[in-house]
């Protein structure tokens, strides 16, 4: 059996009845942390930014990050500096929150803001602001570069990402970069082995297609935004470059809903996906994946199953390229082929 584990990283609650947008991240001793927001709803009052940890018996309960007094907490993702302290760097929703989902509602009222954890996240700080200005929505994992430098991308209130640098392991924050052509959201990021970064982007235009761009001097500048071969529906995606250097992309390939959710293995640095596998399908909604491959090889997702629960999921890498299908959700139950 090629999928070791499928489980839900926490049950519903009266407190934390849904819950969307994990992020997933092996710390330098081996711990796994799981990330993400909850509450009654996306953009309800009460929403939360929680984590938790994975020990030999499971998840542990959740605990509460970012919970500002009836104020929405948003989309966040987790940095650790060489030094071991944790960042949380999220956004909190401001001004009209009632209506329709979408801009001009909710995500672009959101400010940056960080928090820091010198004892692995078990207590953090207040929050310092990295931009006041409403727009950033964070949302894939940050890059440590060859040269040392962390990169991580937002969405951004004009419909082009941008690229945020940190030169002194996290310390200060600059944003250094837009990324123009086909409307762009949440970008993800892998070093290639000349030193070009690849970025693979949501779409947010009129594309319904994954879309890419690159950059050649560190995340200074970037190409302009191109369409790629993967179909998309406008939904968020995740990627991650393994050991043996290959590059796995884990998206919703439907170009009409967030179903199935999909992986792609690319050989050639993202040039070309000819592996395509569908890793989870069923009932509802299998959307907005995180993905890392830990120290032991194996690669780890998270995702969000029907906001009702964040699921994990670990492979190893002999799935990628097997025969075996992929998991399918009843309504009820996590059935592993």
């Amino acid at each position: 059996m090629s999928i070791l584990t499928w489980e839900a990283v926490a049950e519903p609650t009266d407190r934390f009845p849904s819950c969307h947008c994990s992020v997933l991240m092996e710390r330098y001793d081996g711990e796994l942390l799981v990330g993400y927001y909850a509450g009654e709803g996306e953009a309800k009052p009460d929403a939360a930014w929680v984590l938790t940890r994975r020990g030999q018996d499971g998840f542990a309960p959740l605990k509460i990050v970012a919970n500002t007094e009836g104020k929405p907490e948003g989309n966040g993702i987790l940095v650790e500096a060489r030094s071991g302290e944790l960042q949380l760097i999220y956004g909190t929703m401001h001004g009209r929150l009632d209506g329709k989902p979408g801009p001009g509602v909710r995500w672009v009222t959101c400010d940056l803001r960080r928090k820091r954890s010198n004892d692995e996240g078990r207590t953090w700080s207040d929050a310092d602001v990295l931009d006041s200005e409403w727009g950033h929505v964070p949302r894939c994992k940050p890059v440590r570069i060859s040269n040392g430098d962390l990169l991580f991308g937002t969405e951004y209130n004009d419909g082009y990402s941008r690229i945020w640098r940190s030169r002194d392991d996290a310390e200060t924050w600059e944003m250094i970069a837009k990324v123009e052509g086909e409307k762009n959201q949440h970008p993800t990021m892998l070093e290639c082995e000349e030193g070009r970064i690849l970025g693979l982007l949501r779409p947010s235009g009129r594309q319904g297609f994954v879309l890419q761009t690159e950059s050649l001097d560190g995340g200074e500048t970037w190409s302009e935004a191109a369409v790629t071969g993967l179909p998309s529906p406008f939904a968020a995606l995740d990627a991650v470059r393994l050991a043996d250097g290959r590059f796995v992309v884990v998206w919703n390939r439907n170009p009409e809903e967030r179903n199935p959710l999909a992986i792609g293995v690319s050989e050639d640095e993202g040039k070309t996906w000819p592996i395509r596998k569908d890793l989870v399908a069923g009932e509802g909604r299998f959307h907005y994946p995180a993905a890392i491959q830990t120290k032991d090889g194996r690669i780890h997702v998270t995702f969000t199953n029907n906001r009702v629960t964040i699921d994990h999921v670990v492979l190893s890498l002999d799935w990628l390229t097997s025969a075996e299908e992929g998991l399918r959700w009843d309504g009820s139950d996590r059935q592993i082929p």
